[in-house]
């Protein structure tokens, strides 16, 4: 017979005992594995089967229709080259933008990640380019600062992360 310790009087006693022959204290139970892992198993479909479901009402994002913006983001192209200038502390960077949209796009975001030589992330700029660039068209934003950087930063990465359409 396994036997465990009163919680209160600390006198020996089944682990199968509701109280304390002693003492009369109620003795908690514990849980068991299998408990906690149905418990957990149950929270997480419950997660997932309530956030899959939420906003899912009469139109489906698969079936809508793509905003402009959204026929934009998917059909400009950024080609870049960068430099360290100002003694190695700022980004300086050469942006070609290629808009083969429909649409004109205005106050492009470009955001760089940079990396070490180790590949670690080590910083972010983000800067907003406050020009035009029409439909169907490409066009080159030379020397654009894009503020301090890492002393170690080796390599950058550098897209766009948002835009206005008009």
């Amino acid at each position: 017979m396994a036997l465990t310790k009163c919680k209160e009087c600390g006198e020996e006693i089944s682990k199968k005992a509701e109280k304390c022959p002693k003492c009369g204290a109620p003795q908690k139970k514990r849980t068991s594995i299998v408990t906690w892992l149905v418990t957990i198993l149950v929270v997480f479909w419950a997660v997932g089967y309530f956030s899959g479901n939420l906003g899912s009402g009469t139109s489906s994002t698969a079936t809508s229709t793509p905003s402009p913006k959204e026929i934009a983001m998917q059909n400009v192209e950024l080609d870049f080259s960068w430099g360290k200038e100002g003694f190695g502390n700022v980004m300086e960077a050469n942006f070609t933008i290629t808009n083969n949209s429909e649409y004109q796009i205005k106050d492009i975001e470009i955001t760089c990640t940079h990396y070490a030589k180790s590949g670690t992330r080590i910083d972010i700029n983000e800067r907003t380019i406050f020009d035009v660039v029409p439909a169907k068209s490409k066009k080159k934003f030379d020397k654009f600062n894009m503020g301090f950087i890492h002393s170690q930063a080796e390599k950058t990465g550098c897209v766009i992360t948002d835009l206005k359409v008009y």
